[in-house]
Protein backbone atom coordinates (compact mmCIF):
# COMPACT_ATOMS: atom_id res chain seq x y z
CA UNK A 1 0.00 0.00 0.00
CA UNK A 2 3.03 2.26 0.64
CA UNK A 3 3.48 2.22 -3.27
CA UNK A 4 0.10 3.02 -3.96
CA UNK A 5 0.25 5.94 -1.33
CA UNK A 6 3.78 7.05 -2.94
CA UNK A 7 2.83 6.78 -6.05
CA UNK A 8 -0.61 9.02 -5.53
CA UNK A 9 1.83 11.40 -3.51
CA UNK A 10 3.63 11.63 -6.58
CA UNK A 11 0.96 12.58 -8.90
CA UNK A 12 -0.58 15.23 -6.56
CA UNK A 13 3.10 16.62 -6.69
CA UNK A 14 3.38 16.55 -9.99
CA UNK A 15 0.00 17.99 -10.93
CA UNK A 16 0.46 20.81 -8.07
CA UNK A 17 3.90 21.97 -10.05
CA UNK A 18 1.98 22.47 -13.25
CA UNK A 19 -0.41 24.72 -12.07
CA UNK A 20 2.10 26.24 -9.80
CA UNK A 21 5.08 28.23 -11.34
CA UNK A 22 8.12 27.32 -10.07
CA UNK A 23 9.83 29.57 -7.79
CA UNK A 24 12.69 30.82 -10.17
CA UNK A 25 10.14 32.31 -12.37
CA UNK A 26 9.26 34.71 -9.42
CA UNK A 27 12.94 35.84 -9.76
CA UNK A 28 12.57 37.32 -13.19
CA UNK A 29 11.87 40.76 -13.70
CA UNK A 30 8.79 41.90 -15.61
CA UNK A 31 10.96 44.57 -17.91
CA UNK A 32 13.06 40.81 -19.03
CA UNK A 33 9.72 39.27 -19.64
CA UNK A 34 8.55 41.84 -21.24
CA UNK A 35 11.92 42.22 -22.98
CA UNK A 36 11.51 38.76 -24.07
CA UNK A 37 7.75 39.18 -25.24
CA UNK A 38 8.85 42.35 -27.71
CA UNK A 39 11.48 40.18 -28.95
CA UNK A 40 8.95 36.87 -29.81
CA UNK A 41 7.05 39.75 -31.75
CA UNK A 42 9.85 41.23 -33.55
CA UNK A 43 10.52 37.53 -34.12
CA UNK A 44 7.21 36.45 -36.04
CA UNK A 45 7.40 40.15 -37.62
CA UNK A 46 10.82 38.78 -39.20
CA UNK A 47 9.32 35.54 -40.19
CA UNK A 48 6.39 37.00 -42.12
CA UNK A 49 8.78 39.60 -43.95
CA UNK A 50 11.14 36.53 -44.88
CA UNK A 51 8.03 34.66 -46.01
CA UNK A 52 7.14 37.69 -48.73
CA UNK A 53 10.89 38.22 -49.57
CA UNK A 54 10.96 34.72 -50.29
CA UNK A 55 7.61 35.19 -52.39
CA UNK A 56 8.70 38.44 -54.11
CA UNK A 57 12.07 36.24 -54.41
CA UNK A 58 9.44 34.06 -57.12
CA UNK A 59 7.40 36.37 -58.45
CA UNK A 60 11.01 38.03 -59.42
CA UNK A 61 12.37 34.62 -60.87
CA UNK A 62 9.46 34.43 -62.27
CA UNK A 63 9.55 37.70 -64.27
CA UNK A 64 12.96 37.11 -65.20
CA UNK A 65 12.05 34.07 -67.06
CA UNK A 66 9.29 36.08 -68.46
CA UNK A 67 11.75 38.95 -69.75
CA UNK A 68 14.23 36.21 -70.91
CA UNK A 69 11.09 34.54 -73.17
CA UNK A 70 9.71 37.85 -74.58
CA UNK A 71 13.81 38.80 -75.11
CA UNK A 72 14.08 35.90 -77.44
CA UNK A 73 11.41 36.22 -79.38
CA UNK A 74 11.59 40.08 -79.95
CA UNK A 75 15.02 38.74 -81.48
CA UNK A 76 13.08 36.22 -83.72
CA UNK A 77 10.80 38.88 -84.39
CA UNK A 78 13.49 41.98 -84.78
CA UNK A 79 15.25 39.21 -86.96
CA UNK A 80 12.16 38.63 -89.59
CA UNK A 81 10.99 41.87 -89.54
CA UNK A 82 14.67 42.81 -90.65
CA UNK A 83 14.56 40.52 -93.76
CA UNK A 84 10.83 41.88 -94.48
CA UNK A 85 12.67 45.13 -94.71
CA UNK A 86 15.31 43.68 -96.79
CA UNK A 87 13.11 42.27 -98.88
CA UNK A 88 10.68 45.16 -100.01
CA UNK A 89 13.56 47.32 -100.22
CA UNK A 90 14.86 44.70 -102.75
CA UNK A 91 11.01 45.08 -104.81
CA UNK A 92 10.89 48.74 -103.92
CA UNK A 93 14.21 48.95 -106.32
CA UNK A 94 12.82 46.31 -108.94
CA UNK A 95 9.94 48.26 -108.89
CA UNK A 96 11.59 51.52 -109.20
CA UNK A 97 13.85 50.20 -112.08
CA UNK A 98 10.81 48.82 -113.87
CA UNK A 99 8.96 52.02 -113.69
CA UNK A 100 11.72 54.02 -115.03
CA UNK A 101 12.50 51.25 -117.59
CA UNK A 102 8.45 51.31 -118.39
CA UNK A 103 8.38 55.17 -118.54
CA UNK A 104 11.25 55.04 -120.81
CA UNK A 105 9.84 52.61 -123.19
CA UNK A 106 6.48 54.61 -123.51
CA UNK A 107 8.77 57.84 -124.04
CA UNK A 108 10.40 56.06 -127.01
CA UNK A 109 6.80 54.60 -128.49
CA UNK A 110 5.62 58.00 -127.99
CA UNK A 111 7.98 59.61 -129.81
CA UNK A 112 7.82 57.01 -132.59
CA UNK A 113 3.99 57.21 -132.84
CA UNK A 114 5.01 61.12 -132.98
CA UNK A 115 7.32 60.62 -136.08
CA UNK A 116 5.08 58.22 -137.35
CA UNK A 117 2.49 60.87 -137.38
CA UNK A 118 4.52 63.19 -138.74
CA UNK A 119 5.25 60.67 -141.85
CA UNK A 120 1.51 60.35 -142.24
CA UNK A 121 0.41 63.79 -142.69
CA UNK A 122 3.46 64.41 -144.95
CA UNK A 123 2.48 61.31 -146.86
CA UNK A 124 -1.55 62.12 -146.77
CA UNK A 125 0.11 65.77 -147.65
CA UNK A 126 1.94 64.71 -150.99
CA UNK A 127 -1.52 62.46 -151.74
CA UNK A 128 -3.22 65.47 -151.57
CA UNK A 129 -1.24 67.35 -153.57
CA UNK A 130 -0.80 64.88 -156.23
CA UNK A 131 -3.71 64.79 -158.88
CA UNK A 132 -5.35 62.19 -160.57
CA UNK A 133 -4.35 62.53 -164.32
CA UNK A 134 -7.37 62.72 -166.71
CA UNK A 135 -6.39 59.98 -168.76
CA UNK A 136 -7.51 57.87 -165.25
CA UNK A 137 -10.26 59.13 -164.90
CA UNK A 138 -14.05 59.00 -166.58
CA UNK A 139 -14.43 62.64 -168.51
CA UNK A 140 -17.60 63.78 -166.34
CA UNK A 141 -15.43 63.44 -163.51
CA UNK A 142 -14.48 66.31 -161.24
CA UNK A 143 -11.01 66.55 -160.57
CA UNK A 144 -9.45 64.38 -157.63
CA UNK A 145 -6.41 63.70 -155.97
CA UNK A 146 -4.67 60.35 -154.84
CA UNK A 147 -5.84 61.30 -151.11
CA UNK A 148 -9.49 61.11 -152.49
CA UNK A 149 -8.97 57.32 -152.91
CA UNK A 150 -7.30 56.70 -148.99
CA UNK A 151 -10.21 55.88 -146.41
CA UNK A 152 -9.30 59.31 -144.10
CA UNK A 153 -12.14 58.23 -141.74
CA UNK A 154 -10.01 54.93 -141.05
CA UNK A 155 -6.97 56.97 -140.24
CA UNK A 156 -8.95 59.34 -138.17
CA UNK A 157 -10.62 56.52 -136.41
CA UNK A 158 -7.14 55.00 -135.54
CA UNK A 159 -5.60 57.86 -134.52
CA UNK A 160 -8.43 58.69 -131.87
CA UNK A 161 -7.88 55.49 -130.85
CA UNK A 162 -4.34 55.37 -130.05
CA UNK A 163 -5.23 58.78 -127.95
CA UNK A 164 -8.00 57.12 -125.55
CA UNK A 165 -5.23 54.05 -125.32
CA UNK A 166 -2.40 56.60 -124.39
CA UNK A 167 -4.81 58.88 -122.15
CA UNK A 168 -6.21 55.61 -120.56
CA UNK A 169 -2.38 54.26 -119.99
CA UNK A 170 -1.57 57.43 -118.45
CA UNK A 171 -4.77 57.89 -116.36
CA UNK A 172 -3.62 54.43 -114.86
CA UNK A 173 -0.06 55.07 -114.14
CA UNK A 174 -0.61 59.04 -112.83
CA UNK A 175 -1.96 57.39 -109.38
CA UNK A 176 1.30 55.49 -108.96
CA UNK A 177 3.63 58.36 -109.88
CA UNK A 178 7.29 56.91 -108.30
CA UNK A 179 9.30 59.77 -107.56
CA UNK A 180 12.75 60.20 -105.35
CA UNK A 181 11.66 57.15 -103.28
CA UNK A 182 7.67 58.53 -102.36
CA UNK A 183 4.89 56.48 -104.33
CA UNK A 184 1.76 58.87 -104.72
CA UNK A 185 -1.38 56.96 -104.83
CA UNK A 186 -4.29 59.20 -104.27
CA UNK A 187 -2.29 62.28 -103.37
CA UNK A 188 -1.50 60.24 -100.22
CA UNK A 189 2.19 60.16 -100.15
CA UNK A 190 3.87 56.62 -99.20
CA UNK A 191 7.78 57.11 -98.27
CA UNK A 192 9.92 54.49 -98.37
CA UNK A 193 12.92 53.64 -96.34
Amino acid sequence: MASAGSSSSHSASHSASIHMPPSYLDSVPVETLVQHLLDAKRSLSSMGLVLRANELVHVARHAHEESVILKAQTQFLRRGISEQMRLLLRIRKDLMRTYDDGKREFKQIIKTLDATNSRLEDTMNVLRGQGVDSAFRPADEEKRSLLDFVDEAQVDRMREALKVNIQALQVIVTPYIIKDGWAMFNHNPITYG
